[in-house]
């Protein structure tokens, strides 16, 4: 699963839900919108919008080009009226210490979204269960972990 020369590795998004990833996408990007109005508005540099918007340039600096083809078939399914797709990514070695240290910040974005000050809600929770997925299955299979399919994941998460 690493790459020979670069350490990179390959994460598989089994049954990768297009519908999620898309609302997952439409909402990150009002969150950073309405987050670069507000730090527009204050001097508060350690506030929960300044440092999910340095996440945001972090990712987008490093990781944005490593995989361009995966929006395009993405985005092609989706016209093809496709649901879900298995979709193959390559990330570098360092990206799990990305995605660790992301989540503590998301949380607290959720729970700023909660308090209600935003024109932004709080993801749905199926939105919150597509990010546990994608986020868990990065770091998963860096450790060498089979992947875990979007609908397996969801039915075991199902409550019983």
């Amino acid at each position: 699963m690493t790459g020979a020369d670069t350490g990179s590795r390959r994460i598989l998004l089994l049954d990768f839900p297009l519908a999620l990833m898309d609302r997952a996408r439409q909402h990150r990007d009002a969150l950073l919108r309405e987050f670069a109005f507000i730090i527009v508005n204050t001097d508060n540099e350690s506030s929960v919008p300044a440092r999910l918007l340095e996440i945001a340039r972090h990712s987008d600096e490093h990781y944005a080009d490593l995989n361009p083809e995966s929006e395009l078939l993405c985005d092609e399914a989706i016209a093809r009226g496709e649901t879900s797709l298995d979709l193959e990514l390559v990330v570098p070695p360092d990206f799990e210490f990305a995605v660790l240290s992301a989540v503590p910040v998301l949380l607290e974005v959720e729970e700023y979204c909660r308090r209600g000050d935003m024109l932004t809600l709080v993801p749905a929770d199926d939105l919150r269960q597509f990010w546990a997925w994608y986020l868990m299955e990065f770091v998963r299979q860096m450790h060498g972990e089979p992947p875990i399919a979007w609908h397996a994941f969801v039915g075991a998460n199902e409550p019983s």
